[in-house]
């Protein structure tokens, strides 16, 4: 008897790629049904850590931080513009051809127009008729009582 080894994949190899091909199954269907994958908030949740950690480091230090722009105030709140509010509105202006909306002013633009905010409450269900107002109809009255005749010819 002739023994002849196999070629081939052993079965620790296949399983070890069907276990892979799982997962990457399994996390397509999920990034399908949920629009992102769940270890992106962790790696965003331990870049949050990392950069008050940095943070906190550097103010330890003494280095000065690189990403806010070096100005003469302790910070950089003075400099930024109010928030718009629906009071406030806004600023249509018209630059280069483009309609452009801003909270700031459009620059002794001419064609600089402001517009007030509305405050809205976004969709919102109707509201159902009144009952007094819609049994009145003639149309209604005349089909209760043929519901009613019916009623009354079916008891009989």
């Amino acid at each position: 008897m002739n023994l002849h080894k196999q070629r081939g994949m052993s079965l620790v190899a296949v399983s070890v790629l069907f276990m892979i091909l799982g997962l990457v199954a399994m996390g397509f269907l999920y990034s399908i049904r949920y629009g992102h994958l769940p270890m992106q908030e962790v790696w965003a949740r331990w870049g949050k850590s990392a950069n008050v950690i940095g943070k906190e480091l550097k103010n330890a230090s003494g280095i000065p931080d690189s990403s806010t722009p070096a100005t003469g105030s302790a910070s950089g709140a003075e400099n930024m513009p109010a928030p718009v509010t629906v009071e406030s509105g806004v600023k249509r202006c018209v630059i280069n051809g483009k309609t452009v909306y801003s909270d700031t002013d459009c620059h002794n633009n001419a064609t600089a127009t402001t517009l007030k905010l509305q405050d809205t409450q976004g969709f919102q269900k109707p509201k159902p008729a009144a009952d007094a107002a819609s049994a009145s109809s003639p149309e209604q009255d005349a089909r209760i009582k043929m519901i009613e005749k019916a009623i009354e010819k079916a008891s009989k």
